[in-house]
């Protein structure tokens, strides 16, 4: 009888660990895995403090600026960073020959996964 015993608690302590390793590799996988939230939160928001300085810009200047740079000091202190920093990961601004397309973009997911808004649609997108 305490060969069955035995047995049993054996087998439920390995069921056990078992179930552990499982239940510890979902987590480090989703640790690893998972997206910076805060930092896509402050991108966000930083993005959309860019979006009303352009827009107050285009109120005093009855056009959109061409660069980001225009912003500071007038209308910005200093431009907010985006999720990653760098010159190929933080905000992009990008016009369109002749001005007809202004487009804010960044990095939400490398190397791609880049939010995007569109100044004359007044949309967000998504590429990638």
């Amino acid at each position: 009888m305490s060969t069955k015993k035995g047995a049993l608690h054996r087998l439920l302590a390995g069921t056990g660990q078992l179930v552990g390793n499982v239940v510890g590799g979902v987590m480090t996988l989703a640790l690893v895995l998972r997206p910076d939230r805060a930092g896509s939160e402050r991108a966000r928001k930083n993005a959309d403090v860019l979006i009303a300085a352009c827009r107050a810009f285009q109120a005093k200047h009855g056009r959109l600026p061409e660069t980001l740079e225009e912003l500071v000091p007038g209308f910005l202190p200093a431009l907010p960073p985006a999720k990653f920093d760098g010159p190929h990961f933080g905000f992009t601004y990008d016009v369109s020959s002749g001005s007809t397309r202004h487009v804010l973009g960044w990095t939400e997911v490398m190397p791609f996964g880049r939010p995007f808004y569109v100044f004359e649609e007044d949309r967000w997108g998504y590429l990638d």
